[in-house]
């Protein structure tokens, strides 16, 4: 079994929550989220994978977040196309 902890958004928080060891973190990257993350991820042990969390997001914003917070998967949670995750997969 694989355990992700989402929604990670104040820094003593994920520092504590990585203590734990969880398979994943997810930040989510929807300004309408109340825990929308903004700022810079922690430093985290390597062995937990950073998942960033997406609604409906432009291509290149995902793009984007991916390069700057250094994300090994992105979760998509809006009306996504078969084909805009193809081009995701393809430009990553």
């Amino acid at each position: 079994m694989k355990l992700k902890v989402c929604g990670m958004k104040y820094r003593n928080n994920i520092e504590e929550v990585a203590q734990l060891r969880p398979d994943y973190l997810g930040f989510i990257f929807y300004e309408k989220s109340s825990r929308f993350f903004e700022g810079r991820i922690p430093e985290i042990p390597k062995s937990i994978k950073k998942v960033g969390v997406f609604v409906n997001a432009s291509l290149d914003y995902i793009l984007e977040k991916i390069e700057t917070h250094h994300l090994q998967v992105v979760q998509l949670h809006g009306n996504e196309s078969v084909e805009f995750c193809r081009s995701l997969k393809r430009k990553h």
